[in-house]
């Protein structure tokens, strides 16, 4: 019964989408370790004519690393057909926020190269200097730098009471713009909680939010690719970002349960009957990607 309505979804969703956008961690793969099968469903959907894309919100590795891990655990890929938050926040300071300054980086290197790449100069990537000292007033006489016209927030291995003190002062001028890469909160330490903490520091929310889901990483997959959202796909493993951010973009929607969504919390998001929570609601559910496996010889 469950082979046959995984082979339903197959070939209904087969038939109606020329576009795949696909979740990267617990969907593709777990840790450094593939999905058993999800290698063999999108290289036949690549060899079957179909875009595939991979959106993912982490944001600590650049497109090139992406990548370099996508095509080790069989999954070959262009920087061109891979998003990542790193990324869509570069490009929003490049292009639509247009700053000539320099940006305040709490995050990690894959921020950096993305930022480079784009020529934008930024500070802030590493351990801080400033954060060796357990001394407040040290703390609070940290050495801030001019022309910070921007601070993004991401996930950051390295944060620290100075880091925030730093962010929180650079925000204080109502001119410098507040980017995050997303709001995953999924564990204790995970980039939400960074993003929150720099919020109370500074006293405002983020100006702009550059991962899923929100609608600023689909408008930037869509000013490189023909996407119709109509016969796109997104394929995810968390019902608040990747099934809201089909959702909110128009497009269909397909949940696996080898991620953050379990059985448990599949069985409760279907059987909910509140319009509130309408848009974490998936069209299609699928117990793992892998499941599609069978039918793509």
């Amino acid at each position: 019964m469950a082979n046959a309505k995984a082979k339903k979804v197959f070939n209904e969703l087969i038939a109606s989408c020329d576009t795949f956008l696909f979740d990267c961690d617990g969907v593709l793969w777990q840790g450094y370790n593939a999905i058993p099968g999800a290698a063999a469903v999108v290289n036949f959907l690549k060899k079957s004519g179909k875009q595939v894309i991979f959106v993912t919100n982490n944001s600590t590795k650049s497109r090139d690393k992406y990548v370099a891990k996508l095509s080790s655990l069989g999954f070959p890929s262009e920087r061109k057909n891979t998003f990542g938050t790193a990324y869509t926040s570069a490009k929003y300071l490049k292009d639509i926020a247009k700053i000539n300054g320099k940006v305040y980086v709490i995050g990690n290197e894959g921020i950096g190269e993305e930022l480079d790449n784009l020529g934008i100069e930024h500070l802030g990537i590493g351990p801080d200097d400033t954060s060796t000292s357990q001394d407040y007033d040290d703390i609070k006489r940290c050495e801030l730098q001019e022309n910070v016209e921007a601070v993004l927030v991401g996930f950051d291995g390295h944060i620290s009471f100075s880091k925030l003190i730093k962010a929180g002062s650079y925000l204080r001028d109502p001119n410098c713009i507040f980017v995050a890469t997303n709001d995953d909160s999924r564990v204790p330490l995970g980039t939400g909680a960074m993003v929150k903490s720099v919020c109370i520091v500074a006293g405002r929310e983020p100006d702009v939010w550059c991962g899923k889901p929100g609608k600023l990483m689909f408008e930037c997959i869509q000013k490189s690719h023909d996407i119709d959202p109509d016969q796109t796909v997104m394929v995810g493993d968390n019902m608040k970002t990747d099934i809201v951010f089909g959702k909110q973009n128009g497009l269909k929607t397909l949940l696996v349960g080898t991620g953050v969504a379990t059985e448990e919390t599949i069985k409760a998001i279907l059987q909910n009957s509140d319009p509130a929570l309408k848009e974490q609601t998936p069209d299609y559910v699928l117990p793992s990607l892998g499941d599609w496996a069978d039918f793509c010889s």
